[in-house]
């Protein structure tokens, strides 16, 4: 059965592999073409089709039904164009300029930070080109950071989106999700910055909490006000800055950057600071619609005291959460563990 999984795994790695290197070598028109009809095809797809118009929805009850599927079919053509973009891109400097911008204000505000000896902690939205990010704080500030990202099951796949994929520019290293936290805080002890995402279903026992997005409560991670609360207690100088990289009309991406409204000692609790970071992002959002993730669960979890009339809110695809969101179990532990085994060969 083992062997037969590792084949499994390789043989959907060379079907990725072959598309994924003829990218890298087409005219960035020919790659902006491939990602439209890329994000037509999605569009074409009942079931993608459903879940990101029900997320839109959800978000803008405001919006016709004229406005949710534009905002949808923009929004699938911009996710297939940041993909195929980053992957075109392949650590190539020229590249990288041409398409990522970081504005001279943010920049001169990152080096500040690095010249100052601060640990930055990067809080980013899955808006825009999330990946792009990542790339320009190293690239054009000279940031030193660790980016969190998800492993993916498939060992060779996740040799080649993560780790070879993603580590285009110097002073970018990617850690994995499981075990995240101690990577993270080993990290900034060695003066180095960490990136995390804002809005991902992360469960109360794995570090998340819940928070109001787009007027309902959705659980996210409180990593950003954990890791501050780290260095602040180990003497370690430190600041959040929350980050998002949008596609202006010229058509290159573009870096945008806010911090925390009031001081962080100011805060009552970790819960207080998700909150205010996902206001930060609810704004951006607002003004960028259809280059949001919609293709993603965002509003699956229903907390079990959540009143009838909130409920009714919550698209389709929603469940009240049981017992297990918020403590681990064994049976949840050895599938970690083997996960974190998978992720290492």
């Amino acid at each position: 059965m083992r062997f037969f999984t590792k084949l499994r795994d390789f043989l959907v790695y060379l079907a990725i592999l072959i598309p994924y290197k003829l990218l890298r070598i087409m005219p960035y028109c020919a790659v902006k073409g491939v990602a439209w009809i890329c994000g037509c095809a999605m569009n074409l797809i009942p079931s993608i089709r459903k879940l990101v118009r029900a997320n839109i929805r959800t978000a803008f009850p405001e919006y016709s039904a004229a406005e949710v599927a534009a905002v949808a079919r923009r929004s699938l053509h911009n996710l297939a164009l940041n993909m195929a973009e980053f992957v075109w891109l392949n650590g190539r400097p020229d590249r990288i300029e041409r398409c990522y911008v970081l504005p001279e204000d943010i920049t001169e505000r990152l080096k500040g930070h690095v010249a100052r000896h601060e640990r930055i902690i990067f809080v980013n939205p899955h808006l825009g080109s999330w990946e792009a990010s990542g790339v320009m704080a190293p690239y054009y500030a000279g940031v030193d950071m660790v980016a969190i990202a998800k492993p993916v099951r498939n060992p060779y796949l996740n040799r080649l989106l993560n780790s070879g994929n993603r580590e285009k520019v110097k002073g970018l290293e990617i850690i994995f999700s499981n075990g995240a936290i101690r990577a993270a805080t080993r990290a900034l002890r060695d003066g180095r910055g960490v990136g995390t995402l804002i809005d991902q279903n992360t469960r109360v026992r794995d570090g998340g909490s819940f928070v109001e997005f787009f007027g309902l409560p959705v659980p996210s991670s409180t990593a950003p006000a954990h890791l501050m609360k780290y260095c602040l207690a180990h003497d370690i100088p430190a600041v959040i800055v929350y980050g998002t990289s949008v596609r202006h009309e010229d058509g290159r991406v573009y870096a945008h950057s806010d911090y925390l409204p009031k001081p962080f000692s100011e805060y009552r609790d970790e819960t207080e600071v998700l909150q205010d970071l996902m206001r930060i992002s609810e704004s951006y959002i607002r003004r960028y619609p259809d280059q949001y993730l919609w293709f993603y669960r965002r509003f699956q979890n229903i907390e079990p005291d959540c009143p009838e009339e909130l409920k009714k809110r919550y698209p389709y695809y929603a469940k009240v959460i049981g017992p297990h969101f918020y403590r681990r179990t064994m049976h949840d532990i050895r599938a970690e563990q083997q996960e974190n085994a998978g992720a290492r060969q």
